[in-house]
């Protein structure tokens, strides 16, 4: 059966993994709470998760690979980090999509879901500590790329429970729980960074057996069996086209796609590269890993204002992409500032305000994205292919962005990129006609 945009059945009590939520109940107030739906556990575990999944990505990214690629190759460690971080994104790129795929045809007694984010669990501990020990760039590159792939396994699949579900009404403020758990995982993965910058393989085994441990709560809590649930067909040619939306067809999907891509161009150079910014661009040098707790406080301060408050807009007027355009200003405008005051100061006023505009962003961004999901049976395939997003935006916005420090010399150049791809970025969402 079709994913549908628009009317749907109220949700019951009881929903098979299989089944999604339906989109639109009859009115808000009508709706039962998250306690009478049985979704404050889902809500709860789906945070724990998704934080210990933004901090370790975050502590790994921006810390640890970055200190030691300056260990590696410490004139060419812009490029290098580009690198390792673009070839990287290419595990997430191809498995992201397979995990959804695949565990939207896997059937358990606890679920569809579960043991995929397990075996990726299990999997980026091993990994971890293989890429603490790496003492070359091609090293670091390999295992990175198989972190990106083994954490997709978590990432992906766990998000599918949000249109599976989730009633649209009460999307918001899951959709804002995990903008919010983005922001709580830099702040603390950028304290991890700082805590083991001189214990690498330590901080490594920290935060990956965190998430080990996290997946296996998210596990126990969530467990429903899907045994008997009629599976979508595989084969190589679905498999194939696990990667492929066609955009003609489903414009709305095609233009969230790019929309979303471009704003995270935008603004996850700045994140990677943050610990040289520090360094080179406010004159910080050395002491700058001291000081990115402070920047990931400041990010988290502007969060709390942002995220609760886009989210309650978005159940509240139930709009999505007016919202947006507003994150991506507050964005535009926090990228701003460091263009005219190049020192800390200026970079604590960023973060905050990005904090602000990309939690808020974060929000209603799923709302958004399960709105315009064009099929029901392949909705983790779909969620894969948006979550690609977020890699290619890793893969091209990185590497164009290192080729530019190069190019230009400087770091200013990362903000000027920022302003224009979210600006890009949100231009793409008016585009979007069947949602508000």
């Amino acid at each position: 059966m079709a994913w549908r945009t628009r009317e749907g059945t109220q949700m019951s009590v009881s929903v098979p993994e299989a089944t999604l939520a339906p989109d639109k109940p009859s009115s808000t107030a009508a709706l039962p709470s998250l306690r009478e739906l049985r979704l404050v556990p889902l809500l709860t575990t789906l945070v724990f998760v998704a934080v210990v999944l933004f901090v370790f990505w975050t502590a790994l990214q921006s810390v640890f690979l970055a200190l030691q690629i300056q260990q590696i190759d410490p004139k060419g460690a812009a490029g290098g980090l580009a690198l390792v971080v673009g070839i990287g994104a290419i595990g997430a790129l191809l498995s992201a999509p397979i995990a959804g795929a695949l565990s939207d045809r896997t059937r358990t007694r606890i679920g569809g879901r579960a043991p995929w984010m397990l075996v990726g669990a299990v999997a980026t501990v091993v990994l971890a500590i293989l890429l603490a020990q790496a003492t070359s760039i091609t090293e670091l590159a390999v295992y990175w790329l198989l972190i990106q792939a083994s954490t997709n396994f978590v990432f992906t699949p766990i998000l599918v429970h949000i249109p599976e579900r989730v009633p649209v009404a009460r999307r918001g403020i899951f959709s804002a729980s995990v903008g919010l758990s983005h922001l709580l995982g830099v702040l603390f993965g950028q304290v991890a960074g700082a805590v083991f910058a001189d214990e690498l393989l330590l901080g490594y085994l920290a935060v990956s057996a965190l998430l080990l441990v996290a997946v296996l709560t998210f596990a126990l809590v969530n467990k429903r069996s899907n045994l008997g649930v009629e599976k979508p067909p595989m084969n190589a040619g679905i498999l194939l086209r696990t990667f492929w939306v066609n955009p003609v067809r489903y414009p709305a999907f095609g233009w969230t796609f790019l929309g979303r891509f471009l704003i995270l161009t935008g603004f996850f150079p700045l994140t990677v590269y943050l610990l040289y910014i520090l360094q080179d661009y406010a004159g910080l040098g050395a002491a700058a890993v001291k000081t990115m707790p402070l920047m990931g406080l400041a990010g988290m301060l502007g969060s709390a204002v942002g995220t609760p408050l886009a989210g309650w807009l978005s159940d509240r007027l139930d709009v999505t992409r007016p919202l947006i355009y507003a994150c991506s200003a507050v964005m535009v405008a926090a990228i701003a500032v460091p263009l005219a005051f190049p020192n800390f100061a200026g970079l604590i006023v960023y973060s905050f305000l990005i904090g602000a505009g990309f939690g808020g962003f974060g929000s209603v961004d799923y709302v958004l994205i399960t709105k315009v999901l064009p099929s029901q049976d392949d909705a983790g395939k779909d969620l894969g292919i948006i979550n690609t997003t977020t890699t290619l935006s890793q893969t091209l916005g990185v590497g164009l962005a290192g080729g530019m420090v190069s190019f230009v010399g400087s770091y200013s150049i990362l903000f000027v990129m920022g302003i224009v791809f979210i600006i890009l970025g949100a231009a793409c969402v008016a585009f979007i006609r069947d949602v508000r």
